[in-house]
């Protein structure tokens, strides 16, 4: 609102009235117009207070100037009423009518003012929104592209692949991972749908899919198998999601592939690990059942054997005595140490007269990684006052580790058996001596029989038929015959008392003295020996392994067919029997019936046209026993028969 003209043009105004006034005094009738005309456009300008002051100032001048023109003796009522009077009447009616108009024109134009201060504002901060609409649209379209730059720079990077179609089906987005793992370009997808990329059975899966997700608007998953071209079997996982925009409207689908073979094959490992694990869960079942039944089965055994078996750890702490233990020794387990067990137990060497160091003792030494056997030691105590000869095995405890974990030691009352043993070694004693003396003594009358039957022969044997010359003869070869089989008895009794292994002897020297023997016989029938070296060396007693061996040439040189000289070939022989000779023919060979009975006394596979007693191969087996060997016949590659003897370690059985 303008008020700084009002106040000068009203002053100029009333300024002009009251001169026009005093100039005029003669037309009273302007006087009011002339009055009412400043006031009035002070009243116009709409200032109240300058039109206040204004009205005062006119009143003023209208009163002196009434004053100034009457007479002094006047009465001031009758001037007041004057003409002026109702002048100043009207100027103050009319100021105080247009008092209101004044105010509310002000208020009016002071409300104009403040809506076209407001609107002013209201446009200022307009241009000031539409710039920062402006800018934000600007910022949003930038951080828009940026997001999507980062989108892509992100997904572009994934080791998945990530894929968006829209409402038609069709790839409008897809990452550099799926282009790498479909060999495909961008240009190849965007814009496709599944029928254009896949067969039509996989499209259909894909299509029902992607249709359960914008029907249902929820995640779907699925497992997938693929097949690579190198014929390696692949799982993916797909993942399916809806997009939507800012009105929550579905405008599409995202998809994440996701390899996870891995985890596939992890998780089928599981599985089989798990079935793996129950499976061994099962068996490990199993075996404690079946340890249970065994610890069972043993704790039954060790009650129940008649031997006697003690078991203790390192440290010489009985873990084990069973019943049989107690029976023979008399004193069950005792907390007792290692070098007292001789005095508590009251154990000898086997004269039951020493007492038996505590440090060889058996269990003693087992627990030092020693192995016993057939050790032998003598118990007597308070419980067996009678005393018992005990024979016993030990052997160190071992662990998986192989560490020695304590001794066992098993053991039997041997005392009967050795008492028996003593009666048949007697016996055996006796019964060789008589043997010896009878068939010493028989060997006698049986020399004067072949000899005077001899002289018979040469004497009288033209004074005889020839049935009688044949009865003599045959009582001189019955003589022989006999004399021979006593003499054969006599050695397999010599060869049961008298083999002991002397010292390690070279088998070709043994050969060579039989062939020496035997060359006579091998002339006279024209026979061919072989001898194949090397020969083993043995431990044998010399004299009666060069008896065996010449039996075996001998019966090689014997038993040959019709017509046809030996041929003998000798070589060394090494196998789980021991080490020893093998005697090969091309003989008549040994019908399989009789491979065994031919090794026993008195036994032959031939008739008598066959000179011989049967107790050959028996001396021979007898020898190949008494050294820990064995002797037997098998059949030869291209006919004949191949025997065999070899000694063992050279122990007397």
């Amino acid at each position: 609102m303008k008020t700084a003209p009002s106040f000068p043009v009203s002053v100029l105004l009333a300024l002009g009235v009251f001169a026009l006034d005093l100039g005029m005094r003669e037309l009273p009738s302007a006087e009011t117009v002339l009055y009412l005309w400043p006031v009035w456009v002070a009243a116009r300008t709409g200032d109240l207070r300058w039109t206040l002051v204004i009205a005062l100032s006119v009143s003023s001048m209208a009163v002196i100037g009434e004053l100034s023109e009457r007479d002094p003796m006047v009465g001031g009522l009758d001037q007041i009423f004057s003409v002026r009077g109702f002048v100043l009447f009207s100027i103050w009616g009319t100021v105080l009518t247009v008092l209101p108009l004044i105010q509310a024109k002000r208020q009016l134009l002071q409300s104009q003012a403040n809506l076209l201060a407001e609107a002013d504002v209201q446009r200022m901060e307009l241009v000031q929104v539409r710039q920062e609409k402006t800018v934000l649209e600007t910022e949003a379209e930038r951080a828009l592209r940026d997001s999507e730059a980062l989108y892509h720079s992100l997904v572009d990077h994934l080791p998945l692949s990530v894929l968006r179609k829209d409402r038609e089906f069709r790839y409008s987005f897809v990452n550099r991972r799926f282009l790498e793992f479909a060999g495909a370009d961008l240009g190849d997808v965007l814009g496709k749908t599944d029928f254009d990329l896949f067969p039509k059975e996989m499209a259909e899966k894909y299509r029902a899919g992607d249709e359960r997700v914008f029907s249902s608007g929820l995640l779907f998953n699925d497992v997938e198998t693929y097949q690579r071209p190198d014929g390696e079997q692949r799982w993916i996982e797909v993942l399916k999601s809806p997009v939507y925009d800012a009105q929550h409207q579905v405008t599409g689908m995202q998809i994440v592939v996701s390899d996870v073979t891995d985890r596939k094959r992890a998780e089928l490992a599981l599985a089989s690990s798990k079935v793996e694990s129950e499976s061994r869960n099962r068996e490990l079942q199993q075996s404690q059942s079946e340890l249970q039944r065994q610890t069972d089965v043993l704790e039954s055994i060790l009650r129940n054997i008649a031997d006697g078996v003690v078991v203790a750890n390192e440290h010489g702490e009985f873990l084990r005595w069973n019943p049989a233990a107690e029976r023979i020794i008399g004193i069950g387990a005792t907390e007792t140490r290692t070098n007292e067990w001789a005095a508590v137990y009251g154990l000898f060497l086997p004269d039951g007269k020493t007492p038996h160091p505590p440090e060889q003792l058996p269990l003693a030494r087992a627990i030092r990684g020693e192995q016993v056997e057939n050790g032998e030691l003598f118990v007597r105590n308070a419980h067996r006052p009678e005393g018992a000869l005990i024979s016993v095995n030990g052997m160190p405890l071992r662990y998986d580790d192989g560490r020695i974990r304590g001794g066992v030691v098993v053991f039997r009352d041997v005392t009967e058996l050795k008492r028996a043993e003593a009666e048949i070694r007697a016996k055996n004693e006796d019964l060789e001596t008589l043997l010896y003396v009878t068939s010493h003594d028989l060997r006698e009358p049986l020399r004067a029989i072949e000899n005077f039957s001899k002289l018979v022969v040469d004497r009288y044997s033209d004074k005889l038929d020839e049935k009688g010359q044949d009865f003599l003869q045959r009582v001189v070869r019955g003589a022989q015959r006999l004399d021979h089989l006593l003499q054969d008895v006599l050695t397999l009794s010599r060869v049961q008392r008298t083999t002991h292994p002397e010292s390690n002897v070279d088998a070709e020297e043994v050969v060579a003295d039989v062939l020496r023997q035997l060359e006579p016989r091998i002339r006279d029938t024209r026979g061919i020996v072989r001898l194949v070296k090397p020969l083993p060396a043995l431990r044998v007693d010399r004299r009666w392994a060069t008896q065996a061996i010449y039996n075996l040439i001998s019966n090689a040189l014997k038993y040959t067919r019709e017509g046809e000289s030996p041929d003998v070939e000798i070589t060394g022989y090494t196998g789980p029997e021991g080490d020893g000779l093998a005697v090969r023919d091309r003989g008549l060979g040994v019908p399989e019936e009789y491979a065994e009975r031919i090794f026993q006394l008195f036994q032959r596979a031939v008739g008598r046209e066959i000179e011989g007693t049967g107790a050959g191969l028996a001396i021979v087996r007898r020898v190949a026993e008494r050294h820990g060997g064995r002797a037997w016949v098998r059949p030869r590659i291209g006919g004949g028969s191949e025997f065999i003897i070899t000694f063992g370690a050279g122990q007397n059985t």
